[in-house]
């Protein structure tokens, strides 16, 4: 059966009436990993081998101070919806709490970029994790990528739980049958190919689309085929102090880091460790780099294609993370807690928490025929992810619709990037961040963070302490003051507040 697009563009064709515009539109790709850190890229840091990613942080723009929102679900919503995921009804997980903030999954009286995109002629195409559908019982009727703008899904709706025999799997409307895969089947493979499928399917019917490669890696579980995490071990046998010490050195010198920046000392923690839970970090720490590294294979495929294809300089493509990496691994929760600290390298803590290395991705932009004279070029200053729906909408010269579903609406909480790629200050406003009960606020280099619902509220200077070490609260009981009323005041505006009624 024949998508919208698909449709139109045959008619259009067998009409004549073709508008030669309609064919020079430039593409977009958004490119979301799952539970990345800050540092796992070579371009970041990383010593894992991601060169097909990397080609478009070197010959493209690399934000330093991108941030999410914590949390897979939140993220993706806030991705789609340009605001804060409160405000679309994703404050936490795909739960309805039946309260306005916590539905579990975007409000249908907000326009997603897909439904925006779909009106404008673009063919629409999801492919990896949705993870905005209520997964517990709920009254409102369950919505899936197709009911949302996209013209194609194929990926889960929910969590994959096994690579290699993925669980909540669709194609389009089809919820797919469960455990009948090759042997030598691995999802980030399938995600890559169904990708390029559909693009070069757009670029045989010369259609201008829309991809969101929303891909599952490096999520756990921590998997890999055997062959890839041997080929690496061996760079993984440094250890964890070593690695992470590298990292740091390689962050500064290309300069995506703070001069001042410091990470807390973990070596003791790395010492008390036996040998063989040094052994299964190292283990666990190669699988988790063959993830990504098999991830970025399947990126250097559709570059390709875009490049035989001559669409590579008219596509835009964002790539980004959904938060910080995840300390959920198996075993003694050192071994977690020393994963998610060398993926988050300098910063604190991990996903799910407001801290600077639950909420910090890295965020790149590639675009040669539009930003190819800031090629290489870094940006600092605080952004958010809710700026990347206004950023593709002012690139795409889309205007953001006044009414949807018969209903006007209102302007996204993020704002346009381009002026800050093209090399402005980014302009400076107040972010906030509310995840069960982890809340945080920043406003001109400070921060203000409750890291927990028993935690105290923490000052930082992010300027002067970029990796939240020294708490200043007391010495500037003022500006806390006047944070912590900043955050309340946005709290209540977003139903942030709100709580089930036992």
């Amino acid at each position: 059966m024949l998508n919208r697009s698909l449709y139109l563009f045959l008619l259009l064709t067998a009409t004549g009436i073709v508008q030669a515009s309609n064919l020079s539109k430039p593409n977009l790709i958004i490119i979301m990993a799952d539970d990345l850190g800050f540092s796992d890229l070579g371009s970041y840091g990383g010593e894992i081998k991601t060169p097909n990613i990397d080609q478009l942080a070197y010959n493209g723009i690399r934000f330093t101070g991108f941030k999410n929102t914590s949390r897979c679900a939140p993220s993706r919503a806030s991705l789609l919806t340009g605001r804060y995921q409160h405000g679309v009804g994703v404050g936490r997980m795909s739960l309805d709490e039946n309260l306005p903030a916590y539905r579990g999954q975007i409000s249908t009286d907000i326009p997603i970029i897909a439904e925006i995109l779909q009106a404008k002629d673009y063919s629409t195409a999801i492919v990896g994790k949705w993870h905005l559908t209520n997964t517990n019982k709920s009254k409102q009727e369950k919505q899936y990528p197709l009911d949302r703008g996209f013209d194609f899904f194929h990926g889960t709706w929910w969590g994959a739980k096994d690579y290699f025999s993925p669980q909540f799997m669709m194609k389009n409307d089809q919820h797919l049958a469960e455990g009948h895969y090759p042997k030598d089947y691995y999802l980030t493979d399938d995600l890559s190919k169904s990708a390029i499928d559909f693009v070069d399917s757009q670029i045989k019917q010369k259609q201008p689309f829309f991809l969101y490669l929303a891909h599952y890696a490096p999520h756990a579980p921590i998997q890999a085929p055997l062959t890839r995490v041997q080929d690496i071990i061996a760079r993984y046998k440094a250890g964890f102090l070593q690695l992470q010490r590298q990292r740091f050195e390689r962050q500064k010198k290309l300069g995506v880091i703070p001069d001042n920046a410091k990470f807390l000392d973990q070596s003791q923690q790395w010492q008390q460790l036996n040998s063989a839970d040094q052994n299964t970090w190292i283990t666990t720490m190669a699988t988790y780099a063959a993830m990504i590294e098999i991830m970025d294979e399947g990126i250097g495929h559709l570059i390709d294609l875009l490049k035989k294809s001559d669409l590579y300089d008219n596509t835009l493509i964002m790539v980004l993370s959904d938060n910080g990496s995840s300390d959920k691994q198996k075993g003694p929760k050192a071994l977690g807690n020393l994963l998610s600290s060398l993926s988050n390298t300098p910063y604190r803590s991990h996903k799910a928490h407001t801290l600077e290395g639950g909420i910090s991705s890295p965020f790149i932009v590639h675009w040669p025929k539009q930003l190819g004279q800031y090629s290489g070029q870094i940006r600092h200053g605080q952004v958010h992810i809710n700026d990347i729906l206004p950023t593709a909408l002012d690139a795409l010269a889309i205007d953001f619709p006044k009414t949807f579903q018969g209903k006007k609406t209102t302007p996204p909480d993020g704002i346009s990037l381009i002026n800050a790629i093209k090399g402005e200050n980014v302009k400076s406003r107040p972010l906030f961040w509310e995840h069960y009960g982890r809340r945080a606020v920043y406003f001109k280099d400070w921060k203000l963070v409750n890291d927990g619902k028993n935690a105290p509220w923490q000052l930082f200077n992010l300027n002067t302490d970029p990796t939240e070490q020294h708490d200043l609260s007391k010495q500037s009981p003022e500006r806390y003051e006047n944070l912590k009323k900043m955050w309340m005041d946005w709290a209540h505006k977003n139903n942030v507040l709100q709580v089930k009624k036992k």
